[in-house]
């Protein structure tokens, strides 16, 4: 009895170890109130940028994983820039993912290419006056192949059923055509008859 016991308590233990366990990493992110000044000095380009396209991966991992956001420069406030910038960011809020949208007017702050929710960025309107890349994007891509993959299985469907509906032609039946009559030479004992 005293051995059913102890091996009860070395359960209870295991099994509270393994429901406590060791904490896992937090998946949550957590930002300082944003200080424009602080920003600024982490930064090494501050600008002003309209979003003109994302490129979000296709098939992510995890919250981690990065997207690239292309913006038109309209105003510099610190670095260069000209033309189109791409800023990088994780694609989710939980990893501190800044969301972006496209047709959007932000203040970025960004450093080495990257920016984050922590970065101190500023939604400032939309800007509907700027035109957008619009690259065609995964999802109408696969619903597209989704279109002409039940087309094609469709057609396919018709084409059996019409061939099964039809009676096939039997391999001992002759084809209705001309008769002729062919005369033979030979008598009833193999003999000309000429």
């Amino acid at each position: 009895m005293r051995r059913l016991w102890g091996h009860l308590a070395a359960l209870m233990v295991l099994t509270s170890v393994l429901v406590v366990g060791p904490a896992g990493a937090a998946c949550a992110c957590s930002c300082a109130e944003p200080d424009p000044v602080e920003n600024a000095a982490w930064a090494d380009l501050v600008f002003v940028g309209v979003v003109v396209d994302i490129d979000r991966p296709a098939f992510s991992m995890s919250s981690g994983d990065l997207m690239t956001a292309r913006l038109t420069v309209e105003q510099v406030r610190k670095g260069s820039a000209a033309g189109h910038v791409d800023v990088q960011t994780a694609i989710e809020g939980p990893s501190c993912g800044f969301d972006f949208v496209e047709g959007n007017r932000y203040l970025i702050y960004s450093r080495d290419g990257q920016t984050s929710l922590c970065s101190g960025n500023q939604l400032l309107g939309a800007a509907p006056d700027v035109e957008l890349e619009g690259d065609v994007p995964v999802t109408a891509l696969l619903g597209g192949g989704a279109v002409v993959l039940l087309a094609g299985l469709g057609l396919w469907w018709v084409l059996r059923r019409r061939s099964a509906s039809q009676p096939p032609a039997s391999a001992g039946q002759a084809e209705p055509g001309p008769v002729t009559e062919r005369r033979d030479e030979a008598g009833p004992d193999g003999q000309d008859s000429a």
